[in-house]
């Protein structure tokens, strides 16, 4: 959940093999009448005789007709030609005459396979059901057309279900022996660091939407859409996120979180964090603000020695080292603080969160500039008492000036 993800859907997966493959499907129907061809719908006979039509050596029918048969919900835009449909986890934008169509966000090759015919908006029939998530049959000898869904069983949904609403439960109980409960037995998560960060502050996360993206006996696949605000505690930016969860099936059975990868995250309040100040002894915040000035004052003179005395000591430094002087040499850069808070600070660890915003001025050597206010997170850290900053930041906000 949100509240997890404080950095950056997989998505449904069309194998193109199979989508291009339906170019070449249906042209033993070619010659047939479009009111002979069955259509079997997960073992029922659906009437849609009416509505089909042969172009081309492809069945296609009137898209309204079929979709709806598959469960989607629809809107036509009368003027592009345009069909938006959705259904349990999967969202399709599709429109006449397009080389492409959009399955969840990521475009499925669809040259021919929207027209418009006698009046209507049709749908290649196979080429719908392929990226529905169905399987696709053809009988030749009784000229009848099967479409089999591949998504996952009622159990199957109804378990991920459950986890989630568990996962939901415990966030607004705080019980966090019952969070750890969540997790399975091979997990690759932190399960103690996440306990800690969910003591330190009590959210609230809707969850407006679970996708299956894939499932087997042993593993689960899903992506969720949600929101998370913070309702006390510590700092916390409140959010809007895509995540996706790899779900293991323990050993009672039961299935659990093995492991989550954030996707898309979008703060929500950003403006509002920098009232969120923590308390801190004088000394310290001077010491913080001098170590940035000189940062940014280095940066300014293209000082990589006096840079690099203000960051704390790290594995990959070589590797910066090189970067930044590469960007030295091929960009002049201008940066001015317009306000910064420390939001986070624990004497015992000797840390410190900022919060800043900045606006740069970048021009590269071929004469182009660009000017960019960014609101970030950077981590300072104080050693053998010398405050210095974290050569990694976090980017709540970004927006070209």
């Amino acid at each position: 959940m949100g509240r997890w993800c404080v950095e950056l859907k997989r998505i449904m997966i069309i194998v193109l093999s199979l989508v291009l493959a339906l170019s070449l499907a249906g042209t033993a129907a070619a010659a047939t009448k479009p009111q002979s061809i069955k259509l079997v719908l997960d073992g029922k006979v659906v009437e849609l005789s009416s509505s089909i039509e042969i172009s081309k050596g492809k069945t296609f029918v009137e898209f309204r007709a079929l979709l709806e048969k598959l469960g989607y919900k629809i809107e036509y835009d009368k003027v592009t030609k345009t069909i938006h449909a959705k259904a349990d986890g999967i969202t399709i934008e599709m429109s006449v005459g397009s080389d492409v169509a959009f399955v969840n966000g990521k475009t499925v090759p669809s040259t021919g396979e929207v027209i418009a015919k006698n009046g209507k908006t049709m749908v290649g029939l196979r080429f719908a059901g392929v990226i529905s998530n169905y399987k696709v049959g053809w009988n030749d000898k009784t000229q009848t057309i099967t479409l089999t869904y591949l998504g996952p069983a009622p159990e199957q949904k109804a378990a991920v279900n459950e986890l989630f609403n568990k996962l939901l439960l415990v966030e607004a109980s705080g019980d966090l022996e019952g969070l750890a409960d969540l997790f399975s037995e091979d997990t690759v998560m932190d399960v103690d660091t996440l306990k800690e960060q969910w003591a330190e502050v009590k959210t609230k996360t809707t969850i407006h939407e679970i996708i299956i993206e894939s499932f087997s006996d042993k593993e689960v696949i899903v992506v969720t859409n949600d929101e998370t605000v913070k309702l006390s505690g510590g700092f916390f930016p409140d959010n809007a996120a895509q995540t996706r969860y790899t779900l293991h099936v323990d050993s009672d059975g039961s299935l659990k979180i093995y492991d989550m990868e954030p996707l898309d995250i979008v703060f929500t309040n950003v403006q509002e964090l920098f009232d969120e100040a923590a308390a801190i002894p004088e000394a310290d915040k001077t010491a913080i603000d001098k170590v940035f000035a000189e940062q940014l004052k280095a940066a300014s003179e293209e000082n990589l020695d006096n840079y690099l005395a203000t960051i704390v000591d790290f594995e990959e430094k070589e590797a910066m080292i090189d970067t930044i002087k590469q960007l030295f040499a091929t960009t002049t850069i201008k940066t001015t603080l317009e306000k910064m808070t420390i939001v986070k600070y624990s004497a015992e660890d000797n840390s410190a969160t900022l919060l800043l915003s900045m606006v740069s001025e970048v021009e590269q050597s071929n004469g182009m500039k660009v000017k960019v206010r960014a609101i970030i997170l950077n981590g300072a850290e104080k050693t053998n008492g010398k405050w210095l900053l974290s050569p990694e930041a976090r980017i709540l906000f970004s927006e070209q000036l």
